[in-house]
């Protein structure tokens, strides 16, 4: 079984990117992967676009089902007032069935660790969901470092560290991962050096499987097939770990 744990739907007004539904269905099927965990592009900063984009994320899961295991993660600027963001994140959670909650550092223009970041862990944890944080392009915010005091005061809230710091940040990352039990890593776009250094310090327990990119799929597949010979290793990173973390009871 594979399980992408970053995958995107809709159109981004930040960095100019589409998905479809159809590409989705398309790629997921070329290359079998069995489902994941779907959060909207970047919308206009208004709540009702995020609803929306949230609607549409939710109606597109409950069509693949049960051929494709798909379910939403909520991404909501962290900047609404209070009260909005709590209402869409609880629907979201409670009535959409959405399994985490993404802050986009560099598109939200969010510190990970500033008072409205704190906020969205306090959402996490009432909710008890994950909480998946950009990392990688985009400093200072999108530096790993600058997770460290938020995931550090929640340790009851699972972090992911989208990208894992990317080719540039990961060593960040990587030591997020190893002082703090409740850091997990995205290695997306992470060369094989540094996603084997990961496992090294980490262990397979703490990476995920994910693309962020449909062009990426292939690409991510070949790296973890090739430098992960362990077939129980390899089925914790490839969907064992999202099945744990994200309580998709598999």
């Amino acid at each position: 079984m594979i399980i992408d744990s970053h995958v995107h739907l809709g159109e981004d007004y930040v960095f100019d990117e589409v998905n479809t539904e159809d590409e989705l269905t398309k790629y997921y099927d070329e290359f079998n992967i069995d489902g994941g965990i779907i959060q909207p592009f970047l919308p206009r900063p208004y709540i009702e676009d995020h609803q929306e984009i949230h609607n549409r994320i939710a109606a597109y899961c409950k069509k693949m089902r049960p051929r494709k295991k798909f379910w939403g993660m909520a991404s909501i600027n962290p900047h609404f007032r209070p009260e909005d963001y709590d209402k869409e994140a609880e629907r979201c959670i409670k009535e959409l069935g959405f399994v985490a909650i993404k802050i986009t550092t560099i598109g939200h223009a969010c510190h990970p660790s500033s008072k409205d970041a704190y906020h969205v862990y306090e959402v996490c944890e009432a909710l008890k969901v994950p909480l998946m944080i950009h990392t990688g392009n985009g400093v200072p915010f999108a530096d790993p470092i600058s997770v460290y005091w938020g995931a550090k005061d929640h340790p009851d809230v699972p972090v992911i560290l989208a990208h894992a710091g990317s080719e540039t940040f990961n060593q960040q990352a990587r030591l997020l991962a190893e002082k703090l039990d409740n850091v997990y890593l995205e290695p997306s776009w992470c060369g094989t050096n540094a996603v084997k250094k990961m496992i090294a310090s980490v262990g397979c327990s703490k990476i995920l499987f994910s693309s962020d990119n449909l062009d990426q799929i292939p690409v991510e597949l070949a790296k973890y097939r090739q430098i992960i010979k362990n077939e129980d290793d390899l089925e914790k990173v490839m969907w064992k770990n999202a099945n744990d973390i994200f309580k998709l009871n598999l």
